[in-house]
């Protein structure tokens, strides 16, 4: 299921975020244009970042760019890093790419990899806006290694692999904002960036239980083996669940969908609409063999959870059953000891 976001700026006005928040999952918020001049911060940026702040309203942030130069592209990511300093994102840090300025297009695709170096090595997660003709004539593959948050204004999402936010309307409506003639920018998004980003903060599993790590993170680190040899992949072995063992865990979700279900998806660690359509409402339960069964006892491994044994295909026994039931109760999930979508869901979180 997408989550409903709206990105704002200014024209926006100053908006009701008590009222908002009731009827959006997160919101993106522009904090500027351009380079790094105080005459060119959004003029709402910082009553709209203390507001999500406030309400606990999860938000990222996007700056529009119009740089032609190394230089520029520099001053725009300095531009975001001083006025989000401060603040804690649970989107990305978005470039966005719509100027149509010679120069600008001409600078795009470098811009935006000197920007994203930058803002990266302040330890932000970047993404990429643009609209759909402007990823199939300008942008392309090249900046593929970014999330990409795409506008296409219409029933029929872009013709662009691995979009992670459709922008469909400029024109929706949203109660608490009355600006820009009550018309506000909505988007699906389809990866749950929160749980994501906060990535070491995801919960743990009790250690009062046999499923639990006991002594440190000797499950996680199996689990992490396994991860590798299921997939293909190779993440770092440490016993750490970071970002990187948090997208090895959808890269092993894919990887038995296209086992089970012949599901075609490129295995790529996001998790974007054709995964979770994928994903849809397949569940494994007591006495079934298949590789999902396999994806859910490296998952369960990844979180800390002893499924007893990992196989190739996975045959679900009564000790991964038990595993799955004390996971469950642990993350407020319903106990039955299936494994269906929200197990699964909680379990890539």
């Amino acid at each position: 299921m997408a989550l409903k976001i709206i990105d704002v700026s200014e024209h926006n006005g100053r908006i009701d975020w008590e009222e908002a928040r009731k009827h959006i999952d997160g919101v993106i918020i522009r904090c500027g244009y351009g380079m790094d001049q105080a005459n060119q911060d959004d003029k709402y940026w910082k009553r709209n970042a203390d507001e999500c702040t406030r309400l606990e309203i999860p938000f990222g942030v996007y700056l529009y760019s119009y740089a032609d130069t190394d230089t520029k592209s520099r001053s725009e990511a300095a531009h975001v890093l001083r006025l989000i300093e401060g603040y804690r994102l649970s989107y990305p840090v978005y470039l966005d790419l719509e100027e149509e300025k010679d120069g600008t297009r001409r600078q795009a695709i470098r811009g935006a990899r000197i920007f994203a170096d930058i803002v990266e090595a302040a330890g932000y997660q970047v993404g990429i806006y643009a609209n759909e003709n402007w990823y199939k004539t300008i942008i392309g593959s090249a900046l593929d290694k970014y999330t990409k948050w795409v506008a296409k204004y219409s029933s029929k999402a872009p013709d662009v692999p691995n979009v992670d936010i459709w922008q469909y309307t400029s024109s929706g409506n949203v109660p608490g904002l009355t600006g820009n003639g009550g018309r506000v920018d909505v988007n699906y998004c389809y990866r749950d960036f929160v749980s994501e980003i906060a990535g070491e903060c995801v919960s743990t599993p009790k250690p009062d239980t046999d499923y639990a790590v006991m002594g440190g993170n000797t499950v996680v680190k199996d689990g992490q083996i396994h991860l590798n040899n299921f997939t293909g992949a190779d993440i770092k072995v440490d016993g750490n669940r970071g970002l990187e063992t948090v997208k090895g865990g959808i890269m092993v979700l894919q990887t038995a969908l296209n086992m089970d279900y012949r599901a075609g998806l490129t295995v790529d660690g996001i998790l974007g609409a054709m995964t979770l359509q994928a994903l849809g409402s397949h569940y494994v339960c007591l006495k079934e063999c298949q590789y999902m069964v396999t994806a859910l006892e490296i998952l369960l491994m990844l979180k800390g959870y002893n499924p007893q044994g990992v196989e190739c295909p996975g045959s679900f026994g009564s000790g991964l059953e038990a595993a799955v039931r004390q996971y469950q109760k642990d993350h407020g999930l319903t106990v039955d000891g299936i494994a269906g979508r929200n197990t699964f869901m909680s379990l890539i979180a």
